[in-house]
């Protein structure tokens, strides 16, 4: 039977979510979508593609539900959603995954991860940790490991053994060679072509990548 589902953002992650789930031609078969919630005054009482606007983080935290929190830019803004929202005692993170990907059945997911568009390519014996987010057009190859609220955008390749640590945000069309591994809270810039670790706290951009940029410790 499916469940109902609240998308937290109604931004375009929380908007192609929403499309994914209810598409005519292969919808989920585990989630039917209750609405949004969003924070953005300007969404209140709106119809958003079709779906309600249910309310803001106020009203997710006495009213409860099954929630997947398409934040997908800012990874502290999210960790700070999710501990407000975990701290109600009503909320769940389900792992919600749209379908139309192909995915080994041995991938391993933490709590609230999102696989949320189709056209995703996931090899064995992969590890996500929770609230990681993946968008669409991406090849994950065998044994990668991803850490806790991490975002990988579209049109990524991931090569076999290759780790990402916690909090990054992968950029669109980005190339991460085998066994590379990026350290936390740092930033894959969009088509760049990572061929060596990358350190915490860092931006890298480029071909091969270099880093451009050295981030506030959060």
């Amino acid at each position: 039977m499916k469940q109902p589902l609240i998308i937290f953002g109604a931004g375009g992650a929380g908007r192609e979510l929403a499309y994914s789930l209810t598409r005519t031609d292969q919808p989920s078969e585990s989630w039917t979508v209750a609405g949004f919630v969003d924070d953005h005054p300007a969404l209140e009482g709106k119809t958003v593609d079709g779906f309600p606007m249910l309310g803001n983080s106020s009203w997710l935290e006495s009213h409860g539900g099954n929630v997947a929190v398409c934040v997908v830019g800012n990874p502290e803004r999210k960790k700070d959603i999710v501990g407000r929202l975990k701290r109600s005692g009503v909320v769940r993170f389900p792992v919600v995954i749209a379908p139309g990907s192909h995915i080994a059945p041995d991938a391993v997911w933490g709590e609230g991860c999102i696989v949320s568009f189709y056209w995703n390519g996931i090899s064995i014996n992969t590890r996500y940790g929770d609230f990681v987010f993946i968008n669409s057009h991406n090849s994950i190859g065998h044994d990668v490991v991803i850490g806790d609220y991490t975002t990988l955008y579209s049109g990524i390749f991931i090569g076999g053994g290759a780790q990402i640590g916690s909090s990054c945000v992968v950029g669109t069309g980005a190339i991460i060679n085998p066994s590379v591994i990026i350290g936390n809270n740092s930033i894959i810039g969009a088509g760049a072509v990572v061929n060596r670790d990358v350190p915490d706290h860092v931006t890298v951009a480029g071909i091969p990548a270099r880093i451009i940029k050295t981030r506030q410790t959060p």
